[in-house]
């Protein structure tokens, strides 16, 4: 069964990668390089067929144990908040009053928002600052800044 075991070894190392190679997960390549070193251990005479699988199970396991996590934050470090993302928590200035009938308009920076209340009940009137709560679709859910306790940049 030695004899035999390369090809075994060399399948599972090629559908290994085949697996990574449709897949973004990073599922399969800790078994691919457990494969290899199996690989390596089935093309010495003499070695038996299950240190090779000690072999495989052990590469496999750690490299995965050990990597993954490693590169499982390196491939997610260039990922940003969109704008929309860093809306929540900005304030902005009412330049159209908000009511039960009403969606208002906000302006934060130079671009205006639909904006709504975060309530049914919530009035707003033209010229308040409000602050944005969060962002459904195209529209900002505001609340009004209480005048008396905003605090004043120096």
């Amino acid at each position: 069964m030695e004899a035999w075991m390369w090809t075994i070894w060399l399948a599972i190392f090629v559908i290994a990668l085949i697996i990574e190679a449709v897949g973004t997960d990073l599922v399969s390549i800790w078994f691919a390089a457990g494969a290899v070193v199996a690989l390596i251990l089935s093309l010495i005479p003499g070695v038996a067929w299950w240190v090779q699988l000690i072999c495989f199970l052990v590469i496999s396991i750690a490299t995965l144990c050990c990597f993954r996590p490693m590169v499982h934050r390196y491939m997610r470090r260039d990922l940003v908040n969109s704008n929309i993302d860093e809306m929540k928590g900005q304030k902005g200035l009412l330049i159209e009053k908000i009511d039960f009938l009403h969606r208002g308009v906000c302006k934060i920076g130079d671009v205006r928002w639909t904006a709504i209340g975060a309530t049914d009940q919530d009035v707003i009137s033209e010229g308040s600052t409000v602050e944005v709560l969060a962002v459904s679709g195209n529209k900002l859910i505001v609340k009004k800044v209480d005048e008396s306790t905003k605090e004043v940049k120096k």
